[in-house]
């Protein structure tokens, strides 16, 4: 006679199922939550990546591109940044409200690329210069270098993502651009940058910032040719869309935004964009120190 019965014979199977279905349910749910941890971080990439590539306002003119010229006027600017300026944003909008920039280079504020952008558009944003302070517009003092752009936007808690980008220096805008670009931590969604005109546009070069610390000393050597400036933003995702008529500046777009408005086969060729004869004549004075030299294709140009 079998004194144990069947269901404590079954009991020990029944209890080691249990625990491997549970121990399975257990291995699910962690894949389950891995999953959804890596899709929720790549939405928030993605967000964070079409944050500055968003358009925010149906554009004024289908082929806003081609209509740069006749919009040029000065304000506040040094030149024709002004109109230049806000004819890009009528075409493409802002992202914060009110809008943010930062712009360094600028001496006291009065003539600089943002003053009417701030005094009657209501944009809110950073200023620095190495020889000027006013807290009452938020101009701050400080020497800027490649080396410390990065620290000092955070210093000032400098959105991720900003408006417009507006570098002014003299020297090595250049590197200071790269320098920002590289550390991927602050995004503009146009930017204006000084340049070189008197380097021709076949010519891929900028100054060498490591070899003196004279920076600009009023001759011909100083910043970037045309070719440079555009192989370093088309390399970080930026196209070149204009230089203003007494070729001081460049402007440039979030390549993202060209794209979702069909607009980027517009966009001239660098040697069209290049002003070789400035409306405002000025002549700088040949550099004769010959150990002062030039970085050739430190981006290489794709075209």
């Amino acid at each position: 006679m079998n004194l144990v019965s069947s269901s404590c014979i079954a009991r020990p199977y029944i209890l080691v199922g249990t625990r491997a279905r549970l121990m399975l349910m257990a291995v699910l749910a962690v894949c389950i939550l891995i999953l959804v941890l890596f899709s929720c971080r790549r939405q928030i990439r993605n967000l964070n990546q079409s944050e500055y590539c968003r358009v925010i306002s149906t554009p004024v003119s289908s082929n806003w591109i081609k209509q740069f010229k006749q919009h040029e006027y000065k304000i506040f600017s040094q030149n024709g940044e002004d109109g230049v300026l806000l004819w890009i944003f009528a075409n493409i909008g802002t992202i914060h409200q009110p809008p943010r920039f930062v712009e360094f280079g600028v001496e006291n504020g009065k003539q600089c690329n943002t003053r009417f952008l701030r005094e009657h558009l209501g944009w809110q944003g950073l200023m620095m210069d190495g020889n000027n302070a006013d807290l009452s517009i938020n101009l701050r003092r400080e020497m800027i270098s490649p080396k410390n752009i990065n620290d000092l936007l955070e210093k000032y808690e400098t959105p991720t993502t900003i408006d417009l980008l507006s570098i002014d220096i003299d020297f090595d805008d250049y590197f200071v651009w790269k320098s920002i670009l590289q550390a991927n931590r602050f995004h503009a969604r146009v930017v204006v940058i000084e340049f070189n005109y008197e380097i021709p546009p076949n010519e891929n070069r900028v100054v060498d910032p490591n070899r003196d610390s004279r920076r600009w000393t009023y001759t011909n050597f100083f910043g970037a040719g045309i070719l440079a400036m555009a192989a370093l933003g088309r390399a970080h995702g930026y196209t070149l869309v204009y230089g203003e008529n007494n070729a001081v500046n460049l402007f440039f777009v979030r390549t993202c935004l060209l794209l979702q408005q069909g607009v980027f086969d517009d966009v001239p060729s660098v040697e069209q964009l290049h002003v070789s004869k400035p409306a405002r004549q000025r002549k700088p004075v040949p550099e004769t120190d010959k150990s002062r030299t030039w970085i050739w294709n430190d981006t290489v140009w794709i075209p």
